[in-house]
């Protein structure tokens, strides 16, 4: 299994002598809470969040003399980072040690900074004057016989002056000014044909291109993106968002919609935020706001509407467009095949699993951050490989568990997940169980214990004998990824496999005879042996044996 790619792979990362940290945020900003919070900066956060733009911001209010290292490390791990120089900014001890934080990323990491001039001048910044200086001053005479260190705030501070960046006197309004900074940061993120070819999107180029061609012609104005959960659909649709969104006049990138329709103020909540944001009605005035959704639906407008689960999430969130232009795309990410059906898309596009290839790269990005896997390595890398059998979940979640532990960690890792799959890919594929309805859950569970590589006429033949209808269940759940049929043989992912026997076994963790199935051959000795086996259990299994 090991092929040459593998090998051309492992000998380009080692010619890498720098090594850039793991990114987790694209958009680090950095601002002084007084000055800031309440206008542009809370206004620049949710210009970034509609855009999908990653983004962390320090919602501490109180804040104390030293930094902390999680925040240090959220600047390291960030793409860009934003920096709005306020009239007080300089007196605020914890933003300079930020602004020293990013100036060094930038200069070891070629980090992406952005200055943002607020109601202050670049040159008095840069040299510490007028306004902008006397709250340095203020700071000066507390930190008196400090030298060093105000000298080094000192160069933080003409050095990211010296950038290039906005200035709000040169924009005819706040608005303008987060509009503009959003598309520079847009612009900055390298989300166009050459980073097509970026790690972080392994295995994607060929959908990105397929997608993108579907939504360039007239025929296809709303794609469905289906796939089980951990496939990497919002990883697509982000991608294609951040690489077509400056082709359209207006872009919302509208996520986590199942996640959010299930808060407290489920979707009402979700529909008034994506309403102020997107027709300003945040105190709703009638008249406004049809105006404002009359002139949206002039404009070429893109929406990505992110893990959708029902037709009644897209009825209530389109209602707040109204009828868009012709030319305007819609995205639909969803594990539900019925569900785009329902949304009506013109065309459905499937997710795959990472090819070999493809898996063992993305696997060695997390595991090794670019370094080459040493010969004691490669061979478990190939087992971890294999045991996630392409799913892209699995790989990021397994790479960054193993990063920096020892070998025998990663043997032990490697034995556990044999009885013990890992909590964060469980946590993200039994999603889709639980929108099952009971006899889809007992169908889903059968399959997961018993029936993987069977023929369907054997598998329902067996279960319609237990008064399910097992026909339009198994077409369920191979509409919402949990199976698929090949050559009208059953089949089924390992890791959904290992989850459904994981559910019956937390049945019972101690009592296996208690479970509703036995599907270990350990355990069907030991409760026949010690004659623990619930009636129901037995007869089933009996029933299955004699059947075979």
């Amino acid at each position: 299994m090991q092929s040459a790619s593998y090998h051309l792979m492992l000998m380009a990362s080692s010619s890498s002598s720098s090594i850039s940290p793991k990114l987790e945020y694209e958009v680090f900003l950095s601002f002084r809470g007084v000055d800031t919070r309440k206008n542009i900066t809370s206004h620049l956060y949710e210009a970034f969040r509609q855009k999908n733009i990653k983004t962390f911001i320090d919602d501490n209010l109180v804040r104390g003399e030293e930094i902390s290292p999680s925040l240090l490390k959220a600047i390291e791990h960030s793409k860009i980072s934003v920096i709005i120089f306020s009239k007080g900014y300089a007196s605020s001890r914890w933003c300079l040690k930020e602004l020293e934080e990013i100036v060094k990323c930038k200069n070891t990491y070629d980090q992406i900074v952005i200055p943002v001039f607020y109601d202050v001048d670049p040159s008095d910044v840069r040299n510490q004057t007028g306004d902008f200086g006397k709250a340095f001053a203020e700071l000066e005479n507390r930190f008196i016989g400090h030298s060093e260190m105000l000298e080094g705030w000192r160069t933080a501070l003409r050095d990211a002056a010296n950038l290039s960046g906005s200035h709000s006197k040169n924009s005819r309004d706040e608005a303008t000014l987060v509009k503009e900074l959003v598309n520079d940061v847009l612009k900055k993120l390298h989300y166009n044909s050459s980073v097509i070819s970026s790690k972080y999107l392994v295995g994607l180029e060929s959908s990105i291109e397929q997608i993108e061609n579907l939504l360039c012609s007239n025929g296809v104005c709303k794609l469905g993106i289906w796939g089980i959960g951990g496939i990497g659909k919002t990883t697509l649709a982000d991608a294609i968002f951040k690489k077509i969104s400056t082709q359209f006049e207006e872009s919302y990138f509208i996520s986590n919609i199942r996640e959010e329709s299930e808060k407290s103020g489920g979707l009402n909540d979700l529909c008034q935020k994506l309403s102020s944001a997107v027709l300003g009605d945040e105190h709703p005035n009638h008249r406004f706001t049809f105006t404002r959704r009359s002139l949206i639906s002039r404009k070429k407008v893109l929406i990505v509407f992110d893990d959708v689960t029902n037709l009644n999430q897209m009825q209530c969130l389109m209602a707040i467009f109204g009828e868009l232009d012709s030319y305007s795309r819609i995205i639909i990410t969803s594990r539900d095949k019925h569900t785009l059906r329902n949304c009506e898309v013109d065309h459905i596009h499937k997710m795959t699993n990472l090819s070999p290839d493809d898996a063992f790269q993305l696997f060695a990005l997390h595991a090794f951050r670019g370094n080459p896997p040493t010969e004691d390595y490669i061979k478990l890398s190939f087992e971890v490989v294999d045991y996630a059998e392409g799913l892209p979940l699995a790989l990021e979640v397994l790479g960054s568990f193993l990063f920096t532990r020892t070998k025998r960690e990663w043997e032990s890792a490697l034995e556990n997940l044999k009885t013990s799959p890992p909590v964060d890919v469980q946590k993200v594929l039994k999603i889709s169980y639980e929108g099952l309805d009971d006899k889809q859950k007992c169908v889903f569970l059968d399959i997961a214990c018993f029936f993987k590589g069977c023929k369907r006429d054997f598998v329902e033949a067996i279960l319609n004998d237990r008064n399910l209808d097992a026909y339009i269940c198994i077409n369920v759940l191979i509409e919402k990824c949990l199976l698929t049929i090949s050559f009208d043989t059953i089949t089924i992912h390992d890791l959904l496999e290992e989850m459904g026997r994981e559910i019956v076994r937390q049945e019972s963790i101690d009592n296996p005879g208690e479970r509703s199935r036995l599907c270990d051959h350990n355990d069907i000795l030991s409760v026949l042996k010690n004659n623990t086996v619930r009636v129901k259990t037995l007869i089933f299994y009996f029933y299955f044996i004699h059947k075979l």
